[in-house]
């Protein structure tokens, strides 16, 4: 049934639409997320970014955690399946990560914004992404319905739990509850969120003890804050990678050392940026 539905949709391929799909489920991706996620934090709303953050970390724990529960195969290699960009197919199927990573995402935006156009976009933005990953043929149809559920359900719960729970409990609470994963199963992308989950704890914790910053700053301060720290993220992330062996461990290091980077210590240097080339 599901290989069926996966054949109709991919009879209306075509190149042109092979690259606007390929485009679009770059939304599900850390290339597009992570700096999404950084200008938001830096230079727009802290208190917004930290629960964005938070949702975004603990959807990927959760979407992983499933993946290794379900251990669902995907249809790449079926009969009559096209598969592009199958190098982002990383783990097991279901749920879908790309369509719950952007549910999660595009579900917190539009709960901030409470318009019903941002809304509206943020779902087409959410249906495209999930459409892509059927497209594209790497999920079946109950992977990215569920993703989008999980995703859409993942935001509103961290929003109503980051009003009414101090964040220290929060941050216990999602911690005790993925920890057995870590021991059970794990996968290296569950590694890899778990280690970028500890990070943002870490830097968020480090943030409202060591620095404090704030959002303000004129046009051309906030762009070579958000640039600067986009370049260093990644400069960051590919550096640590090439810096430590091939090992599990040494994944889950690297995530942690630099969600901690970008919500810990990086904001220290906004002032010191500010003074030198701002004053």
């Amino acid at each position: 049934m599901e290989l069926d539905i996966l054949r109709a949709l991919q009879s209306f391929s075509h190149p042109a639409l092979d690259i606007f799909f390929q485009l679009i489920t770059l939304l599900g991706e850390e290339i597009v997320l992570i700096p999404l996620m950084a200008l938001l934090y830096w230079n727009v709303d802290k208190r917004f970014g930290e629960i964005l953050a938070l949702t975004a970390f603990t959807s990927l724990l959760l979407n992983n955690a499933l993946k290794e529960l379900f251990s669902f195969a995907r249809p790449i290699g079926e009969k009559g399946i096209r598969s592009l960009r199958v190098e982002t197919a990383t783990g097991k199927a279901f749920p879908s990560g790309h369509a719950q990573g952007a549910a999660s995402l595009g579900t917190a935006l539009a709960l901030r914004r409470k318009k019903k156009r941002d809304a509206f976009l943020a779902g087409l933005l959410m249906a495209l992404v999930a459409y892509s990953r059927l497209y594209l043929g790497l999920h079946y149809p109950k992977d990215v319905l569920v993703g989008l559920l999980l995703g859409i359900a993942t935001a509103w719960c961290m929003a109503k739990l980051h009003r009414i729970l101090n964040p220290r409990y929060l941050y216990a609470l999602i911690f005790l509850v993925f920890l057995p994963f870590l021991f059970w199963k794990s996968s290296p992308d569950f590694v890899k969120a778990f280690g970028a989950y500890m990070g943002c704890v870490l830097g968020l914790l480090y943030e409202k003890a060591f620095v404090q910053f704030d959002n303000d700053g004129r046009p051309g301060e906030k762009t070579l804050r958000y640039l600067l720290g986009v370049l260093l993220l990644f400069a960051l992330k590919e550096g640590l990678k090439l810096l430590f062996p091939e090992k599990l461990l040494f994944d889950g290091l690297r995530y942690l050392l630099v969600t901690f980077f970008a919500l810990g210590l990086y904001p220290q240097t906004f002032r010191a940026l500010r003074r030198r080339f701002f004053c």
